[in-house]
């Protein structure tokens, strides 16, 4: 059998004499053997164990952690191999985070000056207190770099401070534009919900398309989507609120038609063609929407719902006639006073009035 003396395998293996002492003293290496003046002598299977040692560093684990791997029976490598794979992502997010930084800083700066004063900003916007957080935003809405804006919007827990980023966000312009719609889109449900308002707030019709999507999303998210959508206007924006009438549950509802309430009245007539939808809660939405919006051309159809088989419609369309008012509403709403049940009572309540 080979010996090799500590010399020797430091000059295979390029590690120092001091390493190696050191593994003998921790007990993870311990040469099996010594000469006549006592020089560590290291036996083939030193090595084989040297090499594995090295593998085990090269995995990010410490030496008492490969000691026991190398020595424990019960050591369980899946479990460690785990723990040191989160450990790595956890580093990999904090480099990642570095660079989208730096790439936020290169985009936004030119001199050192600039840079100093940008960095001063963006720490204020990652500040703990939310006080401090609402001035920097509030202070420099166009200084802060939009990518630093909407990252800080993204995991902001203030709703006083989540706003007055959005009031910076918008004031960016059409850059801001595109970046919040890739927002609508992102796999967060909070973020989605986040970016729809900032998009009301923007009232741009280029928005409408990724806000449809998301009045099939989370019941939240929908119905910030329909109130932004509100917000935003428009033929399309109309359409895709006419066409989810009756859909979900009583807050998205309720959001679409207030939503279409205030869209005034290009909304008129799309609403009406619903009035004779197959689903009763389609007909009573379209109703509602169209007293909120008050036209006085939507009182022959709202008077045709007064003949509708279900109450809750009657009602709904009763309720419009009153709140669009002039006479040929009162003479729908005389028309059915004598109905019986909560129809006619409520005819006679507004014919009173």
């Amino acid at each position: 059998m080979e010996w090799l003396k500590i010399g020797e395998v430091a000059r295979r293996t390029g590690l120092t004499h001091r390493t190696l002492r050191h593994y003998d003293d921790l007990g993870l290496l311990v040469p099996s053997g010594r000469s006549g003046g006592d020089y560590r002598l290291y036996a083939p299977e030193d090595l084989e164990r040297l090499l594995s040692i090295q593998h085990l560093k090269s995995l990010g684990m410490g030496l008492e952690e490969i000691a026991r791997a190398l020595d424990d029976p019960g050591f369980d490598a899946g479990e460690a191999l785990a723990r040191h794979a989160a450990l790595v992502e956890g580093r990999i997010a904090a480099e990642q985070d570095l660079l989208d930084r730096l790439r936020r800083l290169q985009a936004a700066s030119g001199s050192w000056e600039e840079v100093l004063d940008t960095i001063a900003l963006t720490e204020r916007l990652r500040h703990p207190d939310a006080w401090v957080r609402f001035r920097a935003a509030l202070d420099s809405p166009t200084s802060a770099p939009l990518d630093e804006l909407l990252e800080t919007l993204r995991y902001e827990p203030a709703p006083g401070v989540r706003e007055v980023l959005t009031w910076a966000i918008v004031q960016h312009g059409a850059p801001a534009l595109d970046a919040v719609v890739v927002g609508l889109a992102d796999p967060d449900p909070e973020v989605r919900h986040q970016m729809a308002h900032v998009a009301g707030k923007m009232a741009d019709p280029r928005a409408v398309p990724g806000l449809v999507r998301l009045l099939a999303d989370e019941p939240e998210v929908a119905a910030k989507a329909a109130f932004s959508l509100g917000q935003i206007g428009g033929p399309d924006a109309i359409a895709a609120l006419v066409g989810s009438l009756g859909v979900g549950g009583s807050v998205l509802r309720a959001t679409i038609v207030t939503a279409l309430g205030g869209l005034g009245a290009l909304a008129v007539e799309p609403l009406l063609g619903r009035l004779g939808a197959r689903s009763a809660a389609v007909r009573a939405d379209a109703a509602e929407a169209l007293g909120a919006l008050g036209d006085p051309r939507a009182v022959p159809g709202l008077a045709g719902m007064l003949a509708d088989t279900e109450e809750d419609v009657r009602i709904t369309a009763l309720m419009s006639l009153g709140a669009i008012g002039g006479d040929a509403a009162a003479r729908a709403i005389g028309g059915v006073t004598g109905t019986p049940g909560r129809t006619g009572a409520l005819a006679r309540r507004l014919a009173a009035t």
